[in-house]
């Protein structure tokens, strides 16, 4: 597999969008119109994209001509990436009426996220668990945000859920490993994660609760309940269930001290769709 310090072109679109070319970054776009251009031609790369696509994803609703500012886009795109001469790594080529981007030697990492999501899925099914892991620790270490953080398009929202619920599945399975090798602090940092992502995962607060209620700090089991109670009454108009309560009260009575975490269970959350863990449960 191709790494992104031999590639020519590296691309990187989970979190700040960048490009560098040759080992230069990409920094002046000049119009976002080149540059969604760019970003839709490079996930579709090696297949023609047909004009009337294009014009959907870049202009939305737009009754008029937009032939002309399609090849101003494209015509900007070449030259902001330093044409499309022989020799050059990436082109930007018209063919068959649409267009395709040709890259030799493209490092992108959604598709080193979704190669390492594909690899652990594979491992599961082939009981390695070691492999697993290593390849949702090479998912989540992917992962530096949201895809094209900061664009707006339908297409790009539809593959930034992609890849959130994606990541979520790598985290919490590193976090029912920790759980499983009674490692508190690595159980804190995979939450953390998880509500970095969704905020809204009332089982992330949950076992913060009870790892920071069995280590006897309970101003941080203080400040992560009154966090949960905020983000879900904020965001989702609800309160925390009497399970989250439950877990409040022994903690601040001092009753998880000195208790370890055991595997959770999957149970479904009360957002529709969505499947979660349980908080840790306490064993003597």
């Amino acid at each position: 597999m191709l790494s992104n310090s031999s590639a020519a072109v590296t691309v990187r679109c989970l979190g700040d969008f960048s490009v560098t070319v040759d080992g230069a970054p990409v920094e002046r776009w000049r119009a976002g119109k080149a540059r969604n251009l760019f970003q839709f031609l490079m996930l579709n790369r090696g297949h023609v994209v047909p004009r009337e696509r294009l014009y959907e994803i870049l202009w939305p609703g737009c009754e008029t001509d937009r032939s002309t500012s399609l090849k101003v886009a494209a015509h900007a795109l070449r030259q902001i990436l330093g044409g499309c001469a022989d020799g050059s790594p990436v082109e930007i080529v018209y063919q068959d009426v649409g267009y395709l981007l040709r890259c030799t030697g493209m490092w992108v990492d959604t598709e080193e996220f979704e190669a390492a999501v594909d690899a652990a899925r594979e491992a599961e099914r082939a009981g390695d668990t070691g492999a697993a892991l290593a390849a949702h620790h090479r998912a989540v270490g992917l992962y530096q945000g949201d895809f094209l953080n900061g664009e707006t398009a339908g297409w790009v929202d539809e593959q930034r859920q992609w890849a959130r619920a994606m990541v979520l599945r790598s985290l919490h399975h590193l976090r029912a490993d920790a759980m499983l090798r009674d490692d508190p602090r690595a159980v804190v940092t995979w939450c953390r994660r998880i509500l970095s992502v969704d905020p809204f995962q009332e089982e992330a607060y949950q076992n913060l609760l009870v790892v920071h209620g069995t280590l006897g700090e309970l101003g941080q089991v203080r400040s992560w309940y009154d966090l949960c109670v905020q983000r879900l009454r904020d965001g989702l108009d609800v309160a925390p269930t009497g399970r989250t309560r439950e877990i409040l009260d022994l903690a601040l009575a001092g009753r998880l001290r000195g208790r370890r975490a055991s595997a959770p269970r999957p149970v479904a959350d009360r957002r529709r769709g969505a499947r979660n863990l349980q908080p840790l449960s306490l064993t003597a």
